[in-house]
């Protein structure tokens, strides 16, 4: 434990590894001893409510103020033999500060290990406010919790846990491989793409906001008139999307003809996990001022051509054509891991709630980010797709969710692992896609919290390559409206 104002002579590696067999030995007793009551408040929604007894507390309370003690150069004695009682009073706040971390972590870990669930990611707290109870992050619960002078430590939270379901067989699936033929639509389609890439968002000084978009605006939710949040110069686009935590799904409709410093009412609904329990299923209003809208303008396919080299757009062209039938073997491969994914999930049983909370459908989107960006797909584009997933019908959501827990299961069933070289050619590829250099796009992937779940879908593609090479492969024909929806994907 390292408590400010205290100098010891222990190095930190060894106050590091005193944590931890403190860590081990408060979970040990925490299984045998922790409280633990569950309710159910959704299918994979569980609220627990933990209780830490006295005695523990208590016990680990002492055995850190003696370690302490020994440590401690209080003034007027020498390093180990001031009173236990001064020691306390001293630096009581700061070694309760420290033990609170720990009792709520490893209370935690054992509470779970008690009822013997799956999590999902980390709990959200239920912590009491003056606006009423309120769902938090750990970091932020830990700032509103103390460890009571006396008596049980008890808290809520609220979990999300894994679906238990059996995978189907694995060996032998059925594939079919497409003969491919690189077409003019797909040519076009792929010019387009670039162009936008390589565009820019530009200002609209006259005339309305249009749907798809960016909108710069003073954002404000309120609840039977009372103000909940609000927000100033919130980047937003003129489609379908999830605002302050809710869905408004005609967003687009009601900023389509918008003016700069106009207000757009929008009414909503509050979800059923929305992090102030106390507003939960009520009916609200969000209020958007428009402040600024941009648009996006691409560039021209001359002024790609000349970008990449090419004396014209027909050259531009040529060159495409020669790069897409190099690609031809990675449309194959794409061909074979779709058929793969289909197999898996008509062939599992895996039940989802009805409705999603925003944290499952969080997890879908951010790894329908990282397919998106692997094929190179536009900033613009991949935030519109977003939108459009985060506020689309249950079903294309439900898909990404049930597909991840599959192969989630996948992995663990082949032993399938990810080594850095694996991660690290995966980033240059798509700064490569993006015409960024390496570590740019490394650092925003880590900044928007994908390099995880960017492991987990290179993990996902090795998982998919093994079940193909076990398949049954047989080549087949496909025609040209395929192929084009194919390239889309």
């Amino acid at each position: 434990m390292t408590i400010p104002g205290v100098t010891g002579d222990a190095s930190e590696a060894e106050l590091l590894e005193r944590a931890d067999e403190e860590a081990e030995q408060l979970l040990e007793e925490l299984k045998e001893k922790v409280q633990v009551s569950d309710e159910d408040i959704g299918p994979l929604r569980k609220r627990l409510t933990v209780t830490v007894p006295e005695d523990i507390i208590a016990k680990h309370l002492e055995q850190n103020f003696k370690e302490l003690r020994a440590d401690a150069v209080v003034p007027g004695f020498r390093k180990g033999r001031a009173p236990l009682p001064l020691v306390q009073k001293r630096f009581g706040s700061d070694v309760r500060e420290s033990l609170k971390t720990m009792i709520l972590g490893q209370s935690y870990y054992a509470a779970v290990d008690k009822l013997e669930l799956e999590t999902l990611g980390d709990p959200l707290l239920c912590i009491e406010t003056d606006a009423g109870e309120k769902l938090m992050e750990v970091d932020e619960a830990l700032t509103h919790i103390s460890l009571p002078a006396s008596g049980d430590f008890s808290y809520q939270c609220e979990v999300e846990i894994k679906p238990d379901f059996e995978l189907p067989n694995l060996k032998g699936i059925q594939v079919k491989v497409p003969k491919f033929e690189i077409t003019d639509e797909m040519i076009d389609e792929t010019i387009e793409r670039q162009c936008k890439v390589r565009g820019r968002l530009e200002p609209v000084a006259d005339g309305p906001a249009r749907k798809g978009d960016v909108i710069i605006a003073d954002v404000k939710l309120t609840v039977d008139g009372q103000e909940i949040v609000s927000e100033q110069n919130v980047e937003l686009g003129a489609r379908p999307a999830v605002i302050q935590g809710v869905l408004l799904d005609d967003l687009g409709d009601k900023l389509d003809g918008a003016r700069i410093d106009q207000a757009v009412t929008v009414d909503c609904q509050i979800p059923d996990d929305y992090e102030r329990t106390e507003l939960r299923g009520k009916a609200g209003q969000v209020e958007i001022t428009v402040r600024e809208i941009k648009r996006l303008v691409p560039i021209t396919p001359e002024q790609l051509a000349e970008e990449s080299g090419a004396e014209s757009v027909d050259e531009l062209r040529d060159f495409l054509r020669d790069e897409m039938a190099e690609e031809r073997e990675r449309l194959v491969r794409r061909a074979k891991r779709e058929q793969v994914v289909d197999y898996l999930l008509e062939n599992t049983e895996l039940e989802l709630p009805e409705k999603l909370s925003a944290r499952q459908v969080e997890r879908a989107v951010v790894r329908r980010i990282i397919d998106l960006r692997q094929m190179g797909m536009p900033d613009g584009e991949i935030q519109a797709r977003i939108d459009d997933l985060r506020s689309s019908a249950r079903e294309q959501v439900a898909r990404e969710l049930k597909l991840q827990f599959i192969m989630e299961k996948v992995a663990e069933e082949l032993g399938v692992e990810v080594t850095d070289e694996e991660i690290n050619s995966e980033i240059a590829y798509m700064a490569r896609l993006y015409n960024r250099r390496f570590d740019r796009m490394r650092d925003m992937l880590y900044a928007q919290g994908m390099l995880s779940e960017l492991v987990d879908t290179i993990r996902e593609g090795k998982c998919i390559e093994r079940l193909v090479a076990d398949a049954q492969i047989e080549e087949v024909e496909k025609d040209s409206d395929q192929q084009t929806s194919d390239s889309e994907e």
